[in-house]
């Protein structure tokens, strides 16, 4: 067998941000030179092991503390406000209240977002699409331990009126009588 050379000993590295299966702000790893050089370096997602390195980390650490605190502290705001807000979605439905379909997450989300509440449809929390006309307590995760509650009220859309369309065909049948006379006189 052919020698390729001596194969490099690993590198380490300090980690300035989250890397999946690696490690995460702050860890010390030892990764091969071919990923540190290709990868990590250049992206910005790791630095050789130093005081000055240390230095950023804890400054990248309490910045990204700071904005979880806020972040944390407006979802606690934004449940507050959810707890006055109730949403109302129109759907067909059969005998017995049986809808036509389901209310789904992603209609739900749609529906808070027409009231100005900003959610995507992951962070609305429903064990199973709903199917039945009626009145919902709905959760919505708003961080990661905030959760807030809006009410749902799922109800029948008004049925459609098929008697416009035949009071307007009346009056075309009266008209077709009085020509019929007027070729008679004739």
């Amino acid at each position: 067998m052919a020698n390729k050379g001596p194969v490099k000993a690993p590198l380490k590295l300090m980690l300035l941000a989250d890397v999946k299966g690696l490690g995460s702000l702050g860890d010390v790893v030892r990764v091969r030179p071919g990923f540190a050089r290709n990868f990590l370096l250049p992206r910005g997602m790791a630095t050789t092991q130093s005081g000055d390195a240390q230095k950023r980390v804890d400054a990248i650490r309490k910045k990204a503390a700071a904005e979880a605190q806020k972040s944390l502290e407006q979802a606690k705001a934004a449940a507050a406000a959810l707890a006055n807000v109730s949403i109302h979605i129109e759907s067909r439905a059969g005998e017995g209240g049986h809808l036509f379909g389901s209310v789904t997450a992603a209609m739900i989300a749609e529906a808070l977002n027409k009231q100005k509440v900003a959610i995507d449809a992951a962070g609305v929390l429903l064990e199973q699409p709903i199917k039945q006309l009626g009145i919902y307590d709905i959760k919505l995760k708003l961080h990661g331990d905030v959760e807030g509650t809006v009410k749902l009220y799922v109800v029948a859309t008004a049925p459609e009126k098929p008697a416009e369309p035949a009071k307007a065909a009346a009056p075309a049948k009266a008209e077709k009588p009085a020509k019929a006379d007027k070729k008679a006189k004739k």
